[in-house]
């Protein structure tokens, strides 16, 4: 018998050789019919399976593989293959931590261990791990690269040069280390040396775009540095003083687009400014802002992984976060910011929370006031998915949010569920991401088919929703919001919430939770606002971390309040809805956003 199954194995693997992928499995079954926890053929028909296009009884095979005998590498290194195409991080590390235990000597298992806990978030296990992988395999330029993208990562410029460097000297015709070598440079305050590794970058490899446009970066910021000589020393000598700001000039991001208000802001108010972008070579299209102008610092309006210094100017950061703590990763990022400016108090304690000293934080909130042109936007004609048009619906609630775990649109989902029946007279605008995201249909319909079993209720026994998934200009965006009575939000967190708070602006009766950003403008007298708790960050229907906030934490809002307010709207009427209208146009407005700021920076002393 024993010949009889080691034939059969021997058989199946000359089919999985050959590509005959389905006779292979049947070959392996026939042998597993005989000897079911033979390892071997339990490991040659998961990968025949997975190779298939079959993951789940891929990933079966291999699970039971693996129990059957813990020490199978094969079978271990199948099954943290199979579990890393599936999205399934702890488990895939669960089995690439048990393959080590076997290969203790394989840098391959530790690049794959941190290529894992980096889509977690845990960026300083990845580098332990690297730091393995690179130690065991000295002479591969990929392990010191890969350690050097995690070292910007965690922010350990320092070490990401060193590693970098070490990249180069390994494999010196290599054009990507050289680019992120420069990108580093620029992050450590110096675009000399960053120029020349840039253009060592582009004589390498000529269709460099990042080399392209850090060199360009290179030029912004020496010609900035050059103006901001003290007086009397530079051809900028006796100039009015003004800014230099760095942001999303073009983009249709949160970050774009309170840079751009800001910008437009402080021309009215004649600051002369420099507006530098994030590539470095973009323009502000509106008016020429590319020339250098005298000023004592780069204000940059970005994320800390986004922040390159400039030799002569101090650094300001404006920036959020919508947790209660900000990632490690930020604190050691900023560590030489001479200022974090943040939109609310909620920002601000988490940036203290992760130890950032607090004499370099400062409170500046945004504006909200619409645009001129908001005035003449005009509501879409929508249809919802039964034919009847949107806009003779009593109730329409709107949301408008990219689609990531943060904005909670499982939650949001849900509570449409429970709140709404498929006779109410109402309906729910949902404006998700900007139609780039070839996954999205996939993983939007994987989220509605796992809320309504969490549920037990099927979409179309609720309250109609209306999908969009594409880009809009600012003026479509204002009539989109118009065509709503309601907007609503289940975020998790926020560091302002744009759309809401133009909603808030426009007229809308707004609904929110009760944490973060919202505290800012908000409270009962002009929204109706949902109580929240603090939980740890998990992906939806998962224990798994959410990356970007691995081991931190952020807000649960209580699904059964929120029914129960949308319930009251939707079947008691809304005859006296509250309105934030007034509260944030006089309160919050773009002029005396810009006014604080100059203050904050004048009494640094840094104008």
């Amino acid at each position: 018998m024993t010949g009889t199954v080691a034939a059969g194995i021997e058989a199946a693997s000359r089919l999985y050789q050959a590509g005959r992928l389905e006779e292979a499995i049947d070959a392996c079954r026939a042998v597993l019919a005989v000897e079911p926890r033979r390892s071997d053929a339990l490991n040659l028909l998961g990968a025949a399976l997975f190779s298939t296009g079959q993951d789940g009884p891929a990933r079966e095979a291999l699970r039971e593989a693996a129990r059957v005998d813990p020490g199978n590498a094969a079978a271990l290194g199948n099954l943290g293959i199979v579990l890393q195409h599936r999205r399934e991080w702890p488990d895939a590390a669960r089995a690439l931590r048990a393959l080590a235990a076997v290969q203790p000597e394989s840098a391959t298992v530790f690049s794959r261990l941190a290529m894992v806990s980096q889509e977690t978030g845990d960026l300083d296990g990845a580098a332990r791990f690297l730091r393995r992988a690179a130690r065991l395999d000295p002479g591969a330029s990929v392990q010191w690269y890969n350690l050097g993208l995690v070292g910007m990562l965690t922010g350990d410029m320092a070490a990401a040069t060193r590693d970098l460097r070490r990249a180069v000297a390994i494999a010196p015709d290599g054009a990507s280390a050289r680019v992120r070598l420069g990108e580093t440079l620029l992050r450590l305050g110096r675009p000399d040396e960053a120029a020349g590794v840039f253009l060592r970058a582009l004589r390498l490899d000529p269709s460099a775009v990042d080399a392209t446009m850090g060199l360009a970066r290179c030029g912004r910021y020496r010609a900035a540095a050059t103006a901001a000589r003290p007086p009397g020393t530079g051809a900028m000598a006796g100039a009015e003083p003004g800014l230099a700001v760095r942001g999303a000039l073009e983009s249709a991001t949160g970050y774009g687009s309170f840079c751009q208000r800001f910008i437009r802001t402080l021309r009215q108010r004649a600051v002369p400014l420099q507006a530098i972008g994030i590539f470095g070579s973009e323009s502000w299209k509106e008016e020429n802002l590319d020339a250098p102008v005298p000023a004592k610092a780069l204000l940059n309006f970005l994320i800390p992984l986004a922040v390159e210094r400039v030799p002569g100017l101090a650094t300001v950061t404006f920036t959020m976060f919508e947790g209660t703590r900000i990632p490690p990763a930020w604190r050691r990022l900023s560590e030489h910011n001479d200022l974090i400016i943040v939109p609310t108090e909620s920002s601000r304690m988490a940036w203290a929370a992760q130890g950032f000293p607090e004499d370099r934080l400062r409170v500046c909130p945004l504006g909200v006031d619409p645009e001129d042109s908001d005035g003449n936007a005009v509501p879409p004609t929508m249809v919802d998915p039964r034919g009847r048009l949107v806009s003779s619906y009593r109730h329409r609630f709107i949301n408008v949010s990219d689609f990531i775990p943060r904005k909670n649109i499982d939650g949001l989902l849900r509570v449409w569920l429970r709140a709404t029946a498929r006779g109410d007279d109402a309906v729910l605008i949902l404006k998700l991401g900007k139609g780039n995201d070839p996954a999205f249909a996939a993983e939007l319909g994987e989220l509605v088919r796992r809320t309504e079993a969490a549920v037990g209720k099927r979409m179309a026994d609720a309250a109609p929703v209306v999908l969009i998934n594409q880009l809009l200009s600012d003026a479509d965006m204002a009539g989109l919001l118009r065509a709503a009575t309601h907007y609503w939000s289940m975020s998790h967190g926020e560091g302002w919430d744009l759309p809401l708070s133009k909603a808030g602006a426009l007229g809308l009766s707004l609904i929110a939770p009760r944490h973060s950003a919202y505290m800012e403008y908000l409270d009962d007298r002009v929204a109706r606002l949902i109580p929240a708790a603090v939980r740890p960050a998990r992906l939806p229907y998962s224990a798994q971390h959410y990356a970007p906030f691995h081991g931190l934490d952020w807000w649960d809002p209580d699904e059964d309040a929120a029914a129960e307010i949308l319930s009251a709207i939707v079947r008691g009427g809304d005859d006296a809805r509250p309105s934030a209208r007034d509260h944030l146009v006089q309160g919050f407005t773009w002029a005396r956003a810009a006014d604080r700021l100059l203050a904050i920076l004048d009494d640094a002393g840094l104008r």
